[in-house]
């Protein structure tokens, strides 16, 4: 026989409600209840995240789940009763009569449905920017992708180093927003300077306001931290930069300075919410801790490097971030800087290539775009893969339209590949949405703009550097490397003395290698030596002692190819390895490929070709890949031995594979001198001469002349004797004031110089 409806209610219901078939026990309800809510607690906190629901949500469906708790429980000890005795034995008013399966489902449906319209009603005054939960992008104050100014954090407690330091973890987490720029921390000193103030001038609210407007961003962050007690109150406010109103104001507490960061990261959050970010994007972000660093104090020796950067103290720099990743191994954000950092100053091998292999194994520690950079950068550096690089580069562009340093390194990959035009149009791009005064984004445009003839733009593009950032050193560096890619040593000259006595020794370092670069290129190779005394000086001060032996080789390199003196030059790389012998340096510094191009020049390919197997054994095959000069040591090696076509080989894949102007020009054109090739020789010189690059300075420093001499005596061969004349004239004007003792060989042109001219006259 069927039973009696339990709840007394219609049989239609009876048989389509959700009941037990027999009268279940209430720890059985419950315990299906608690696996019912398992589920929904599921399903709720998959759809805050995926549609991005106030946070509000998840705690109003466990306190719904906790309230339907004892609701399902007494409604099944009820409906229990009910089964197993009569209908007359169980109270059915008052109370009793509202613990049903049916009240009980229809009121948890309303509740939920209840909870569902107030999210709703929620998101849409969000969206819509009505009332206190309306964005400043709904309500139109501001607009996707404006930028902000982030002003120092007024710092009001008696720990100096908090101020930089949250002003820095700021920065870093809201770069991490999709919907608003900031000012990139670079551009500041220059901004400043065109204010008519000191680049380190400190950024409080009023002097932020004034940037802000001058740079066109729309409103200003401003922190300030306070001691209570204790703990701290971290704020935060968003302030209009014309009129100084409040826009958004938010506040967190920490109980004690470790739990700072944490606070931040809530401050930080709930400003980007407020302000119109997607809660779905915000709660996607990475945690402020996990992408920087969970130590206050690594965090301070971070913010300090930052400050000293922006200032331009770039030694200072990498000994603040040393000094963060030594108190936090697995920062990788400060890796990633060290890196660049090291490799910007022409630091150790050894150090970069440790420093971004350690910011790429801790990249899940980073945001997604400096995740990105960090894998282009160690593809770039450690694990050369130029495909990879791009790839991570273009990423950083989908995630960020407006990234400088995309913009920048990805133009190197083109550079690297020849496809000058291209690289050219990604910087002009990044200096016109990203940081306008970033000294690469400068450098490789006139690089690009070299390289492809383009002299008036790439003089216009220094002329604007030097507008925009007067007191860069760079600015010097860039003029002196422009007017040499026009070959006007005496120029270079000029410009490189100014950074003698620079206050920063790798700024020294830099402008003795170009002053021995000019003096070696017009046959002075007595001042050559006292510049190289002050490179000398300067790499030994940075700890560089691979450096100090590259220079002692390239004054060899200078003593052979003008003067045939094997012997000394031998004598000088000796005495340098002698003073820095190769095992006491890592394996990295060690300038292997150098030092064998040397001996095999010198006659002795086989100690040439027993460096480059240590090399090969010593250094990873990433690394190797990405260093093309290494087929130019193999091709002089092959020189030396007399197998010409392999040399050929070498020096044509040095060429294809390194993207500077003119690497392996004079080493192919004189391969196929000596084939006997002379057309192809000739086509080579004249390529060679007549090529435009930034870095001219070193690539011909020892090798100008002689081509000049060369392309001389080819044509004097074919009997085109203007063309001759013209060569041979180069070679009188830039050693007209070589050393005496090689003055016989300017004698000796000019002497053709004439003859070739009475010819002419016959």
């Amino acid at each position: 026989e069927p039973m009696t409806t339990p709840s007394g209610g219609s049989a239609a219901y009876s048989a389509t409600a959700w009941v037990p078939a027999q009268p279940a026990h209430p720890a059985r309800v419950a315990g299906v209840f608690a696996l019912a809510s398992l589920v929904v607690l599921a399903v709720a906190y998959g759809l805050m995240h995926e549609l991005g629901l106030p946070s509000w949500v998840m705690p109003g469906v466990v306190l719904l789940l906790v309230l339907g708790l004892p609701i399902v429980t007494l409604t099944g000890m009820m409906e229990r009763r009910r089964a197993l005795a009569s209908s007359s034995a169980v109270p059915t008013g008052g109370w009793h009569g509202w613990l049903t399966w049916r009240k009980a489902l229809t009121g948890g449906v309303l509740a939920f449905a209840g909870l569902g319209l107030a999210a709703g009603a929620y998101m849409a005054m969000r969206a819509l920017g009505i009332g206190p939960v309306g964005t400043l992008v709904a309500s139109g104050v501001l607009a996707e992708r404006d930028r902000l100014v982030l002003a120092d954090v007024d710092n009001r407690t008696a720990d100096s180093t908090l101020g930089p330091s949250l002003t820095e973890a700021l920065r870093v987490d809201l770069a991490q927003s999709r919907v608003v720029r900031l000012l990139d921390a670079a551009a500041i000193p220059q901004a400043l300077g065109r204010m008519g103030r000191p680049p380190s001038t400190p950024l409080d609210l009023a002097v932020a306001r004034e940037l802000a407007q001058r740079e066109n961003a729309k409103a200003v962050v401003h922190g300030q931290i306070d001691p209570v007690g204790r703990g701290y109150v971290v704020s935060a406010e968003l302030v209009n930069a014309t009129d100084g109103a409040v826009l958004v104001a938010v506040r967190e507490n920490a109980k004690d300075d470790g739990a700072i960061i944490e606070a931040v990261d809530r401050l930080s959050r709930r400003l980007r919410e407020r302000i119109g970010e997607s809660l779905r994007t915000i709660r996607a972000s990475e945690p402020l801790e996990q992408v920087t660093t969970g130590s206050l104090d690594a965090l301070r020796k971070y913010s300090q490097a930052v400050k000293e950067f922006e200032a331009g103290n770039l030694e200072q720099t990498i000994t603040l971030l040393q000094e963060a990743t030594a108190l936090d191994t697995g920062f990788a954000m400060a890796y990633r800087k060290l890196a660049v950092q090291l490799s910007n100053t022409g630091g150790p091998p050894s150090g970069i290539y440790a420093a971004a292999t350690a910011a790429f194994r801790h990249r899940d520690r980073l945001p997604p775009l400096e995740r990105n950079l960090t894998t282009a950068y160690y593809y770039w550096t450690v694990d050369f893969d130029l495909d990879k690089v791009g790839s991570a580069y273009r990423s950083v562009l989908e995630l960020d339209p407006e990234n400088g340093i995309a913009y920048n390194n990805l133009a190197l990959v083109f550079m690297r590949r020849r496809r000058f035009a291209e690289a050219e149009s990604l910087v002009t791009r990044g200096l016109a949405v990203g940081n306008p005064g970033t000294s690469t984004l400068f450098i490789n445009a006139v690089e690009s703009q070299v390289a492809q003839g383009k002299m008036a733009a790439a003089n216009a593009s220094v002329a604007e550097f030097a507008r925009r950032a007067p007191a860069n050193p760079t600015v010097m560096w860039l003029r002196a490397a422009l007017v040499g890619a026009r070959r006007d040593f005496d120029s270079v000259e000029v410009y490189s003395r100014r950074g003698q006595t620079h206050e920063q020794v790798a700024i020294q370092e830099g402008a003795a290698l170009a002053l021995m670069g000019v003096d070696e290129i017009r046959g002075k190779l007595g001042a050559a030596q006292v510049d190289l005394r002050q490179a000398f000086t300067a790499a030994e001060r940075r700890g560089l002692p691979g450096n100090y032996v590259s220079y002692a080789v390239q004054e060899a390199f200078a003593d052979m190819r003008y003067r045939g003196a094997v012997a000394p030059a031998l004598a000088s790389v000796d005495a340098a390895l002698k003073r820095h012998p190769l095992g006491t340096m890592p394996a990295p510094d060690r300038p292997y490929l150098i030092l064998a191009a040397f001996y095999a020049e010198a006659g002795q390919p086989a100690r040439g070709r027993a460096l480059l197997a240590e090399y090969e054994q010593a250094i990873p095959e990433g690394v190797r890949r990405g260093q093309a000069g290494r087929h130019g040591t193999e091709g002089l090696i092959a020189y030396a031995e007399g197998r010409l076509p392999d040399a050929v080989a070498g020096f044509r894949a040095w060429y294809d594979e390194d993207g500077c102007a003119t690497c392996g020009m004079f080493e192919l054109a004189r391969s196929y001198d000596k084939l006997g090739q002379k057309d192809s020789a000739l086509a080579v010189y004249e390529r060679a001469v007549n090529t435009n690059g930034l870095s001219l300075l070193f690539e011909q420093s020892t090798n100008l002349a002689p081509m000049y001499r060369r392309l001389g005596e080819l044509y004097e061969e074919r009997g085109q004797l203007d063309r001759a004349r013209d060569y041979y004239g180069r070679f009188v004007d830039l050693w007209k004031n070589a050393d005496p003792d090689l003055q016989p060989f300017v004698r000796d042109v000019r002497g053709r110089i004439a003859r070739l001219t009475m010819e002419g006259t016959r």
